[in-house]
């Protein structure tokens, strides 16, 4: 059996999609069976542990595990004790990175201690303010989760835990770029990540559609670029704008969603079933299950190799053609869900895109001129 060529990251999902919040636009949580509760048992957490690192490539020189739900702290303390115990054991010549996605409510002194002690890196989900947060982001009583979230950010902070901050954008925030940009910088987050809500019919849990057209996504994101530009670039990283620099200056990109080809982040569920990307926990999208099949092989798989390529593949006409194309690469292709004239499939943000890149590149170019010449894309003006 051969080695993957290149890393591929595994979503874990260690309590599947139990959550202690309840998120009006979650695309996950409607796969939570009643309220039937069922936890990944340790002896599985070591198997995937030792499939995943035993996976990688020869070449590659961090082994990445990322901690999703639903809300994986669920899953108790003394199960990712054990789980950087395993890793321990298990790597020799490889640098583990624990990522941990997470809505922060529960985080105390304890966990802070423990992800500070182990050097995880926490992303923690808010959507900006309070108000604007608590839009969506309530709890199973429909009770603020604000505050909580807020404090597990400070024992972050206090305890010297590195973090980085997952806003997902709806039709009820997107005017809001600026307040939820200043909201975060004040807040301590240097490294934003800001997600498109797209609810898509099979995952909708609610009567509301929150999805952003195209043009609502391509408001939001001017808006945050005219605010980074200001003065943050260089001290404040947008992972989109990052990205769209390190493309523009020759690099592969870095997201999925804009790399020509997908399917290096496989997801495991709580039950051991494999599937070929987070966003694709569907039947139709299986690989296999921990239990039965090598998680290696489910990586390797021709389903799989097909799965990736066929974002390259069924790209349209008027995107190979757009200008844009090496920045944006059809977007992720779950989101193709608006079509061309002739039929063919097209991103439901196509609109958003162009429109961000028509006013951002004006200044995006001049900053990849300063990183070519050693500078810092803070000193874009002067070139």
């Amino acid at each position: 059996m051969n080695k993957p060529t290149h890393p591929f990251s595994l979503f874990i999902k260690a309590e599947g999609a139990q959550c202690n919040l309840d998120c009006s636009y979650c695309y996950y949580l409607n796969r939570q069976d009643g309220e039937k509760r069922s936890s990944m048992p340790v002896a599985m957490m070591e198997k995937i542990v030792d499939e995943h690192i035993e996976s990688q490539p020869l070449s590659g020189q961090n082994v990445d595990f990322i901690w999703h739900g639903g809300e994986p702290m669920l899953r108790g303390l003394e199960f990712y004790e054990a789980a950087v115990s395993v890793q321990a054991k298990k790597v020799t010549n490889k640098r583990v990175v624990n990522t941990m996605q997470t809505n922060g409510t529960m985080i105390n002194e304890r966990w802070a201690s423990f992800f500070a002690k182990h050097n995880f890196m926490l992303g923690i989900s808010i959507d900006g303010p309070n108000l604007l947060n608590d839009i969506a982001r309530i709890d199973k009583n429909g009770q603020s989760s604000f505050e909580r979230t807020m404090r597990g950010m400070r024992h972050l902070k206090n305890s010297g835990v590195e973090f980085n901050t997952l806003t997902v954008v709806n039709n009820k925030t997107y005017q809001h770029a600026k307040t939820i940009y200043q909201f975060l910088v004040e807040n301590g987050s240097g490294y934003m990540q800001f997600q498109p809500c797209i609810d898509h019919e099979l995952d909708r849990r609610t009567g509301h559609d929150w999805s952003l057209s195209g043009e609502q996504w391509g408001q939001f994101l001017c808006d945050l670029f005219d605010e980074w530009v200001e003065s943050d670039v260089g001290k404040v990283y947008i992972q989109f704008f990052e990205n769209c620099l390190m493309v523009l200056m020759g690099y592969p990109s870095q997201m999925c969603h804009h790399s020509e080809t997908c399917g290096q982040q496989l997801m495991v569920e709580h039950d051991g079933n494999v599937y070929s990307c987070d966003h694709y926990g569907y039947q139709d999208h299986q690989l296999g299950s921990i239990a039965n099949d090598k998680l290696m092989a489910m990586a390797t798989s021709q389903k799989q190799i097909e799965f990736g390529t066929s974002k390259y593949h069924d790209l349209n006409e008027i995107c190979r053609r757009c200008d844009f194309v090496q920045l944006c690469q059809g977007g992720c292709p779950k989101n193709r869900i608006a079509t061309t004239k002739d039929g063919a499939a097209m991103n439901h943000l196509c609109r958003g895109y162009e429109m961000f890149f028509h006013h951002a590149l004006p200044k995006l170019i001049p900053m990849v001129g300063a990183m070519k010449k050693g500078y810092s894309p803070a000193y874009f003006p002067l070139f």
